[in-house]
Parts: structure tokens; sequence; C-alpha cells
């Protein structure tokens, strides 16, 4: 059940399309072939959520094509099998920068990116111990957010292939909560979602979601 917040801040989910494409608005894509890793995944979900934003039917407006890995989607959209990739903006941003895909948009999620997960077992035995280790994670992460001497934006610039500019931007966009709390709102926009892409029939309560520690 879900115990807690890590990352208050929403997933930055990319529009791409082929360097070159006519297709230049997100409202463009209505009708055109989106590519899916599987599924019931995030990419499935984030295509069904862009859809219903834009008041589109998502089964009919946005097909979907399964195309597996990230390479999977460069090289369907490199033979033009799919229209567009959605995909965590900065993990493909060297894919912009090198000329590859375009991005015309974002969708962020409609709800935090992380959440505190905990089995039923660890519920009923290590309570303290999940309340410890989300007081630890929080103090690393405020350390991490803080970037005292630039050394966060350092770090992440050269592990994770983003210039210097792009890995200020992705750690002033970064919210970490690190809370053992869960807003009303996330579990109801999530389970909306879910809803949308066949994934749950119905809205279920927060109390079989949820577990509160104290």
């Amino acid at each position: 059940k879900v115990v807690g917040t890590y990352v208050k801040s929403p997933l930055r989910w990319g529009i791409h399309v082929k360097k070159g494409s006519p297709i230049r608005h997100p409202a463009e894509l209505k009708g055109r072939v989106f590519g899916v890793s599987r599924m019931l995944s995030g990419s499935h979900l984030m295509a069904h959520v862009f859809a219903d934003q834009q008041g589109w039917a998502p089964a009919t407006d946005a097909p979907l094509k399964i195309v597996g890995t990230l390479d999977g989607a460069r090289e369907a959209m490199g033979k033009g099998e799919i229209d567009a990739w959605l995909w965590e903006k900065f993990t493909t941003k060297h894919l912009v920068d090198n000329g590859e895909w375009d991005i015309i948009g974002e969708v962020p999620t409609p709800w935090p990116c992380f959440l505190f997960v905990a089995s039923e077992t660890a519920l009923a035995s290590k309570g303290e111990q999940i309340q410890k280790m989300v007081e630890v994670t929080k103090t690393l992460c405020d350390e991490f957010k803080a970037n005292d001497g630039d050394k966060t934006v350092q770090y992440v610039s050269e592990n994770h292939a983003l210039s210097i500019a792009d890995a200020r931007e992705w750690l002033d966009g970064t919210q970490w909560a690190c809370a053992l709390e869960v807003t009303k709102e996330t579990f109801a926009k999530t389970q909306k979602a879910l809803i949308t892409i066949g994934q749950l029939d119905e809205v279920v309560s927060d109390s079989q979601l949820h577990a509160p520690i104290c």
C-alpha cells in the first residue's frame, strides 16, 4: 500500500516527433500513431492521459504501437511506423540535441512523480523502520536539492548526459516531499487515468490503497 510521497513534483513527459516532421503542435497528433513500450506502461498511460486532456477518444484518436525500448522507439520513428513518442523529457534530451527528434510539447503527470509503498508484511512489523527510512531519505534529498557548491548540478550533468543548463532546469523543477502523507487528489487523478487505459474497472476507496503510518 501507499504510505507516503517521495517526489511531489510531476514527471515531465516530452511529446517527441521525428526531426523535420510536419507535426509542429500537439493538437495535430489526433489520429496519429503513438509508440508505447508495452501496454499498461507509463508511455501507454501518458499517451491516453494526453488524449483525454485534448478531449479526444483515446482508443480511436490516439492509436498505439508497441515498440519496446527507447531504441525500439528510435527505430520505429525513423521508419515512420510511429508519429509520436512520450517519454520523460530529460531522458530523451540527447536525441533532441543531436537532431534525431523534435520535442513539440510536454505532458506533466497530474500526480506526484514517486510515492513510498510498503508490503502488508512490512506494514505489520516494520512501521517504525519505515518511518525512519523516510526521515533519513528526506535529509539526503534536502542536501541534494540544496546543490551546495553546484555539486548536484555537476553530478547530474556528468552522470545523465545532460548539459549544465538542462541539469539545473531538472533540479529546479524537482521537489522532494519525503513525507508520510498522500493527498486524496493523488488517488483520484491516478485512478481516473488507470480506468481510462483499462487497468482499473472502477474507483476503489482510499483505504484500500493507503496505509497511514503515525
